[in-house]
């Protein structure tokens, strides 16, 4: 996991806890997150999406054509200009830049979910010595009934995986930036809205972007 910067992680609980009811959620399928801080001449920046908003889907990648899609999506999140587009007067370059997906709790609910059919089965088998073959048929179905509820809390429980990508540009004249257009919406077509949290020389704002708007406008 990527370190990430302080500064950053307070905008992004700030975000959160600035959104609406529903924006509040952990997870809002076309809605993603930025936290973004203007500060001398860098510029500093977090985008948290739904991997839903980013290549359709949430689960890891299984099949040739997903992993695919990840790798594809992962490149173009790794380069800020995919992202957010500057004033060219601005004279901005990345200095640094990184993305990957995550996921919220696969590997524990899988692990977990293992265990419990391992443990179903010795009951199972314990119950069919000490009781015959009646008891043996009632115990099946208890393990019918218990495998149909661990099939339905595994797919309640099933991760939501995110991309995240992290940039720090620095620009040289970076009072020519009045505006920041997210180009994002280009590039990603089934996201609809970003929650954006800026800190710059004025404070703090919080801002909704959506692709219908995709300009950012700047206090001066």
């Amino acid at each position: 996991m990527i370190k990430r910067n302080l500064i950053l992680i307070l905008i992004l609980v700030t975000c959160s806890l600035g959104a609406s009811a529903a924006a509040q959620s952990t997870h809002v399928h076309g809605q993603g997150q930025v936290g973004m801080a203007i500060d001398q001449n860098l510029i500093s920046m977090t985008l948290e999406s739904p991997g839903a908003d980013i290549v359709g889907f949430e689960h890891e990648a299984r099949t040739a054509e997903e992993k695919t899609a990840v790798t594809e999506a992962l490149k173009q999140l790794f380069d800020p200009m995919f992202v957010i587009q500057l004033p060219a007067d601005a004279s901005c370059k990345v200095v640094q830049a990184s993305s990957e997906v995550t996921s919220e709790n696969g590997d524990e609910g899988h692990a977990d979910h293992e265990e419990h059919e391992e443990h179903a089965d010795h009951d199972d088998h314990e119950d069919h010595e000490k009781h015959g073959d009646h008891d043996e048929h009632e115990g099946h179905a208890d393990h019918e009934e218990h495998e149909e509820h661990a099939d339905h809390e595994k797919h309640e429980n099933e991760a939501h995986g995110s991309f995240i990508a992290e940039y720090q540009l620095e620009c040289a004249t970076i009072a020519a930036i009045d505006s920041i257009k997210f180009v994002y919406f280009d590039h990603f077509r089934n996201a609809q809205s970003l929650i954006v949290v800026l800190i710059d020389k004025n404070g703090q704002h919080r801002h909704e972007i959506s692709r219908d708007n995709p300009i950012l406008y700047l206090k001066k």
